[in-house]
């Protein structure tokens, strides 16, 4: 029996990391729900690391699921703070309902003194 030479470990994995692709895929699904664009940033992160350990392409997947699930997670913020603003900003008919008092004029009648 024959021993191998050790193996390079970025040779023996050069296809595509699969954690790209799936920080992408979930990016681009972020514009329906807001949490497709946190998984992107998370599994973009995770992506680069195993990229930068194991030699495996897809790099520049990776950094577009975090690009793309950056944006998206700040643009959700700002939707959600601007919903809360105006939601609670003064309108024609915000605040606490005004009170009004109604006074019925009444028919004073002159008594001559006696």
């Amino acid at each position: 029996m024959t021993e191998q030479p050790p193996r390079d470990p970025r040779a023996r994995s050069a296809g595509i990391n699969a954690m790209a692709v799936v920080s992408l895929v979930c990016s681009l699904l972020g514009w329906l729900c807001f949490i497709g664009g946190i998984f992107g940033l998370i599994f973009g992160f995770v992506a680069l690391n195993q990229i930068k350990q194991t030699g495996q392409r897809g790099r520049g997947m990776a950094l577009a699921g975090i690009i793309i699930g950056g944006i998206l997670v700040a643009l959700w913020i700002g939707v959600g703070i601007l919903r809360v603003t105006v939601r609670h900003t003064a309108g024609p008919y915000s605040g606490a309902p005004a009170v009004v008092m109604i006074v019925e004029a009444h028919a004073v009648s002159v008594i001559p003194a006696a």
